[in-house]
């Protein structure tokens, strides 16, 4: 149902409840969105001392540019409002890679060319050959749709240059695929993360917790679970039985007060400093070219719609009580979080870095419209829901959004493949 053919439709909006004349435009905070136009954004360069700084906030790694022949990856710096080139070219050549992991200051890169998977840190321009995913068993069913060599996100417990005997890498596949997890530079295999006493199942997201040593993950069907892999020969499963989340993110808080069924994407964040965890979910109408909002099931939606972020909800849990408690728009504490489609999401405290907002969530699109597997490429495409446009900053107290390197006007959108990712420097040293 359209936003605008419905009188009994209400949204909540920071200057109070607004009707049936919702539209995006409106919607995106202005004077944000023009901080792209205003600022400029400097012209790229090498590497700075910024960058080499695990203390500097994180960075956005914009799509591949072809230069002379050579794919060359950029990073726009938060703190320093530019974008610079740390992977050297001669690193990189001619070899079509898709970037399917970013987490502790390293690149999951898969090759398009030979189907190597690798990890590289482009600070330090070290690589760690990680075992193939060819071999790995997909849910039957999903055979035909999902290629094998597929992997949605790659999450790290710590750089290998802090303890590479103890990290571990862990892969999540869609559609039904059991996650697997190795040790990178030493295992020849990916090991499934499986139970015995659980059915196979998939994860949205993923975070590692490096205080209790465990991973946590959050299934397709919205069950908190945490895993030891301590041991490689022996994962141990922990699952919270009392902790499912459905009754929480079935339908999120815009959908109670409109009517309206939106898109929503789920993440689980890590607080770096106490450790805490944090269910965030991002709601996403579609929005067509005129920035008119539309109910996802609606016949009448426009075929080139997009899904765009408008707000988030986000839960807090209570190990304590083994429960997740909402925070209102008053309660985040300051906290700036950094969401994504293939980085490890985390949240930080923002006056530790004054070029960050508090209270505020950064996201990249959560949605990328190419083929399953593809290279993300236009060519890719096949609907027009999501095509890496999603970006921008989202104010939990005021409920606004803001551009982020790119702008959010509706209006100006266009596609943006492969889809830009947070990246987070690690010291080397």
């Amino acid at each position: 149902m359209a936003f605008s053919s419905s009188p009994l439709l209400r949204l909540i909006s920071p200057k109070g409840i607004v009707g049936s004349s919702f539209n995006y435009c409106n919607f995106v905070k202005w004077s944000g969105a023009s901080w792209f136009n205003q600022r400029g954004v400097g012209t790229a360069t090498t590497a700075s001392e910024a960058f080499r700084n695990q203390d500097s906030p994180p960075w956005l790694m914009l799509p591949p540019e072809l230069e002379s022949g050579t794919t060359n990856y950029k990073f726009y710096s938060l703190a320093d409002n530019k974008v610079e080139t740390p992977i050297p070219s001669d690193v990189i050549g001619n070899l079509r890679l898709t970037c399917r992991g970013s987490s502790h200051g390293w690149l999951a890169l898969l090759s398009q060319h030979n189907d190597g998977f690798f990890l590289y840190n482009p600070i330090s321009r070290r690589h760690i050959k990680l075992p193939s995913v060819l071999n790995l068993p997909t849910f039957p069913y999903y055979n035909i749709l999902t290629p094998a060599r597929y992997v949605s996100k790659v999450i790290l417990s710590c750089s290998p240059d802090e303890d590479e005997e103890n990290c571990r890498v862990v892969i999540m596949r869609p559609c039904g695929n059991a996650p697997a997890f190795c040790c990178p530079g030493r295992s020849k295999d990916w090991t499934l993360m499986l139970d015995e006493n659980r059915d196979k199942r998939f994860y949205d997201d993923c975070v590692y917790s490096s205080r209790q040593n465990l991973f946590f993950g959050l299934t397709g069907n919205l069950v908190l679970e945490s895993w030891d892999l301590g041991d490689p020969s022996s994962p141990k499963l922990i699952k919270y039985d009392d902790v499912g989340l459905y009754q929480y993110v079935h339908i999120s808080s815009l959908e109670r007060s409109s009517g309206v069924m939106y898109g929503r994407v789920e993440h689980l964040v890590l607080a770096n400093e106490d450790d805490l965890l944090y269910l965030v979910q991002k709601i996403m109408p579609c929005v067509g070219p005129d920035g008119s909002c539309f109910d996802e099931t609606d016949e009448r939606c426009p075929d080139n719609y997009r899904y765009m972020t408008i707000g988030f909800d986000i839960w807090k849990y209570y190990p304590e009580e083994q429960k997740f408690k909402y925070l209102d728009s008053s309660s985040l504490g300051g906290l700036a979080i950094f969401v994504g489609l293939h980085n490890h999401s985390v949240a930080i405290q923002a006056s530790e870095f004054p070029e960050v907002k508090p209270d505020s969530v950064y996201f990249t699109d959560g949605l990328v419209a190419g083929k399953l597997g593809g290279d993300e490429s236009d060519d890719d495409i096949e609907w027009s829901g999501g095509g890496g446009h999603d970006i921008g900053i989202y104010n939990y107290k005021d409920k606004t959004v803001s551009s982020c390197y790119y702008p959010c006007d509706v209006r100006s959108l266009k596609n943006i493949l492969p889809a830009p990712i947070w990246f987070f420097p690690s010291r080397t040293d």
